[in-house]
């Protein structure tokens, strides 16, 4: 599946965001919440792209496959996240920090974001389809 081999694609790129840019540029700079911000808006902005990605090479545009894609992209990073956090030994509490909206975090968003962006994508690229071949 397209979706996994995606996401296969995007871990080290994750790891760059998160450990080298967020944790050693962006935090020592401006603390640690700007550099989350900043950080996770930068990967919904390549979701979006890697969503192209996904809809590029996917058999088909129907959005009930899009949308499972979506929630296959979002199960593997949480999955991901959590089972590795808890393997290295991350308190709970640690790992659900990101999840504070409240408090100016958008981990919430950026699973959003991997849930609806395969649709989102396809769906502009059928609407582009449509209009130029009328």
């Amino acid at each position: 599946m397209i979706t996994f081999r995606v996401w296969l694609i995007e871990v080290p790129v994750a790891a760059l965001n998160a450990f080298v840019l967020m944790d050693r540029v962006y935090a020592p700079r401006l603390g640690a919440l700007a550099a989350h911000q900043i950080a996770m808006a930068t990967r919904i902005g390549w979701i979006l792209v890697l969503a192209g990605v996904i809809v590029h090479f996917a058999d088909t545009y129907a959005a009930r496959s899009l949308l499972l894609a979506g929630a296959f992209w979002t199960a593997l990073w949480l999955a991901f996240e959590w089972a590795g956090s808890l393997l290295i030994g991350r308190p709970v509490h640690e790992i659900l920090v990101g999840w504070h909206v409240e408090r100016g975090y958008f981990w919430p968003y950026v699973l959003v974001a991997y849930l609806l962006a395969p649709l989102l994508v396809g769906s502009i690229v059928r609407a582009i389809g449509r209009r130029s071949s009328r």
